[in-house]
């Protein structure tokens, strides 16, 4: 296995080209920095080798993009996230094109077992017959607060799609149509592990948990979470520093989700941030 940036074009043609693989696998989002690939080039790029791209779309959800129509071989999900969107289901979820669902799909599947149980199955349907209006609406409350943060002193960097300091937010706003997803990263300015427990320890509305897509705004941290085995130098070669957090937002009223961020980070409601709006449901204690 060989990995590479496949955000970079240029450089994912040489390392194809060089590696000769039979499997191009891509993060449509990529996780924890939302960096956004070219489905259709990079496509394109493993065809002319006679590999197959395989997309992991789970961040991204089909609301948002349909690989297969940008010429990917094998859409992944992960069905326990937005598919189900309540966290209380695990699954995934397999989509390719009929000739490989018959034959190559199929015969792993009967190798390694490809069934969810009932009940699991019932509550991933439950979730996919309101993921249109849970996507809209979490897409919707991300945007607004990316744009809030950008720019705030005590944060460094937002990693968010929909900004347009992002790298990839021309190519984000063509292939995901406008949107551009219900998950952000920030880099606090104290770029510390004890900055980043102390933040995640003030937040009340975000709860902490490791999973993503859920109705609730969740928050993780990556250093001791997906990338716990990785080692520090290369985290960091890969822009995940000590202050980094991950967002999912959820469903919860915009103005609420932003308010809880702002008091995690020191704000206090006599500030009158101009973001907020007037009509937040909770006002919280002066501190």
């Amino acid at each position: 296995m060989r990995s590479c940036d496949l955000t970079n074009i240029e450089e994912a043609e040489a390392q194809v080209a060089a590696f000769d693989p039979e499997v191009v696998l891509v993060e449509a989002i990529s996780n924890p920095l939302l960096r956004v690939a070219d489905i259709a080039a990079l496509a394109e790029i493993a065809h002319e080798v006679d590999a197959r791209l395989v997309v992991d779309a789970t961040m991204a959800t089909p609301i948002l993009i349909q690989p297969l129509a940008l010429a990917a071989d094998i859409v992944v999900h992960s069905a326990t996230k937005y598919l189900s969107g309540h966290g209380d289901a695990v699954g995934g979820v397999l989509v390719a094109r009929a000739s490989l669902l018959s034959d190559t799909a199929r015969r792993y599947g009967i190798l390694m077992g490809t069934l969810l149980g009932p009940f699991e199955a019932k509550l991933i349907m439950r979730g996919v017959k309101t993921l249109d209006l849970r996507v809209r609406r979490q897409c919707e409350s991300a945007l607004a607060t990316a744009d809030a943060l950008a720019g705030h002193p005590k944060i460094a960097r937002v990693h968010y799609p929909g900004l347009a300091d992002h790298p990839q937010h021309t190519l984000a706003a063509r292939q995901f149509g406008g949107r551009f997803g219900g998950m952000l990263s920030i880099a606090l300015a104290d770029d510390s592990r004890a900055a980043a427990a102390a933040f995640m320890d003030r937040l009340t509305l975000a709860l902490p948990a490791t999973s993503l897509g859920d109705i609730y705004t969740l928050v993780t941290y990556p250093p001791v979470s997906s990338h716990r085995d990785v080692s520090a130098e290369a985290r960091r070669a890969q822009g995940i520093t000590d202050g980094l957090i991950r967002f999912s937002i959820g469903i919860e009223d915009a103005g609420d989700i932003l308010e809880d961020i702002l008091l995690a980070l020191g704000w206090r409601w006599r500030d009158r941030h101009p973001a907020l709006r007037a009509g937040c449901r909770s006002r919280p204690k002066e501190t």
